[in-house]
């Protein structure tokens, strides 16, 4: 055979997949010729990518001599020792069965009569087959692919110290996997789309059939599908998690994501949804309430009481990481009347020769707590996290000595930025974030009004949200104090309420 340099960029997915459950083979009517698609058009398209390659020649096939077959194939994404041994050979062996389509032990060629899904299936891995020329011409395919994928490694998103070390890959179908082998059970429905036009991204939809909600479910397959007839590109999940939630514009995370399979198989079996992203190492999980949002993975490899101690620090958490700075500066600035006499004397005395109001003092301190949690962020993860929290409070501790801020609200300040490091959801870390700022500017201006002002508007808009139909503060919403204490507490596995089926509360 002969190999030209050639190549393309086009893309679309459905490419040339192994057969279903209950799908038959492609018979000898499949393998018709395609108007649209031919070879002089496919080889155009294809000559601005020099990641394709070409190869012709003149074979004998189905008694015809001196018959054009043209391969196209991207050799990053194929088996090559499969491709050498197999393709090639069949083809100059066995040619004379390409206009039916058959199988080898190693292969399936396939007819082919959609060409839209031609790019889509070559740059998945697959060759393409063109047989003859202009008014005879057939197209098949064969899929050899051998992507580049990553081993499964521990998720640097949830750090395991009791549980499975196994985290999410960038590959959906290893991701599925991952998912199946907790939950060997055909109530485990998988449904699999593509989403962006240009990018065809898989998308795989997971839920378990007798317990997720119908509703919900239903509600998951048409956002997909308006991102499916909308989207150009798919570039992140947190992409996708943000066209499929209830309100787009809400600054609070509405859907729930992980890097850990075994926290996502228990999701499914508390009737949630699992949406898995081709390309991204988390996956997405909803509807997400508040209280689920600060749930950790690792709660359920931890005795029950060590748990239910966890979550309510991180609900203290949150709280303080929002309002606990405001609160602090209404009490200096405008209610000092309601601070006790010993405290507001120390405040007093360590506020003396300071240049700067205690405004300013606070934003100053929260600034630099963010820039080296930033920091920390950049750098490795071995001295990340200790730069982020120790930093912060060597340079808060200099700032002291310096006479630019007090003693009192270097401790606000970092017990503020602690706080913030008790969430789970990095998406709420940065939610909690933003807030604290607004939390701190209405409490400058209006002291303790402005306080509990910003508190309600926060309430509010907290109250109004709904993530997939379902209350955002769920279950506090409806005041179900059965269903509280087995969401915001863990249970002993005993006393779990996991009908033969049902749903639990987890």
């Amino acid at each position: 055979m002969t190999q030209k340099g050639n190549q393309s960029g086009h893309s679309t997915l459905q490419n040339g997949r192994s057969r279903g459950p209950g799908e038959e083979s492609p018979d000898s009517s499949t393998a018709q010729k395609n108007v649209n698609w031919n070879r002089a058009t496919i080889v155009n398209e294809l000559k601005g990518c020099n990641d394709v390659e070409v190869l012709e020649s003149r074979l004998v096939l189905a008694g015809k001599p001196d018959t054009l077959v043209t391969l196209l194939y991207c050799p990053n994404l194929i088996d090559s020792t499969l491709f050498q041994l197999s393709v090639l050979r069949e083809l100059r062996k066995n040619g004379s069965r390409l206009e039916e389509g058959w199988d080898t032990e190693l292969l399936h060629f396939e007819p082919v009569d959609d060409g839209g899904n031609l790019y889509e299936s070559l740059f998945s891995g697959a060759v393409l087959i063109l047989v003859g020329e202009e008014d005879g011409e057939r197209i098949y395919l064969s899929d050899i692919a051998s992507m580049p994928v990553r081993q499964p490694d521990e998720s640097v998103m949830e750090v395991s110290l009791k549980g499975p070390r196994d985290g999410f890959v960038e590959n959906v179908q290893q991701n599925i996997s991952l998912v199946r082998r907790r939950l060997k059970t055909p109530d485990l429905q998988i449904e699999l789309m593509t989403l962006g036009s240009q990018s065809k991204t898989q998308v795989a939809l997971l839920f378990m059939a007798s317990l997720a909600d119908e509703e919900t479910v239903n509600m998951a397959r048409e956002r997909l599908s308006d991102v499916r007839s909308t989207v150009v590109s798919v570039e992140s999940s947190t992409q996708i998690e943000s066209l499929i939630s209830d309100v787009k514009s809400s600054i609070f995370p509405l859907v729930h994501y992980s890097g850990r399979p075994d926290f996502a198989a228990s999701s499914l079996m508390s009737g949630r949804i699992v949406i898995l992203v081709d390309g991204n190492p988390a996956v997405i999980i909803a509807p997400a309430n508040l209280s689920f949002l600060v749930k950790s993975p690792e709660d359920l490899h931890m005795p029950f009481f060590y748990v239910s101690l966890e979550r309510i620090l991180r609900f203290l958490g949150l709280f303080m990481s929002v309002f606990a700075p405001g609160f602090w500066i209404a009490l200096c600035s405008f209610n000092t009347d309601q601070i006790p006499f010993t405290l507001l004397a120390t405040v007093s005395t360590s506020r003396n020769g300071l240049p700067l109001s205690t405004t300013m003092e606070m934003f100053l301190m929260l600034t630099m707590f963010e820039l080296f949690r930033e920091a920390g962020v950049r750098l490795p993860r071995a001295v990340g996290q200790t730069v982020s929290v120790v930093g912060g409070l060597i340079v808060g501790n200099a700032a002291i000595d310096a006479g630019l801020t007090s003693p009192t609200m270097l401790v606000v300040a970092a017990v503020t930025a602690v706080s913030t490091f008790a969430l789970v959801n990095q998406t709420l870390n940065g939610t909690v974030s933003v807030l604290r700022y607004f939390v701190l500017t209405a409490s400058s201006v209006l002291g303790m009004f402005g306080f509990f002002i910003s508190m309600f508007a926060i309430v509010v808009h907290v109250c109004s949200l709904e993530t997939f139909g379902q209350s955002y503060m769920a279950p506090l919403a409806n005041f179900d104090i059965k269903n509280m204490l087995q969401s915001f507490l863990q249970l002993p596995w005993k006393k779990r309420r996991l009908q033969g089926g049902g749903k639990s509360h987890e």
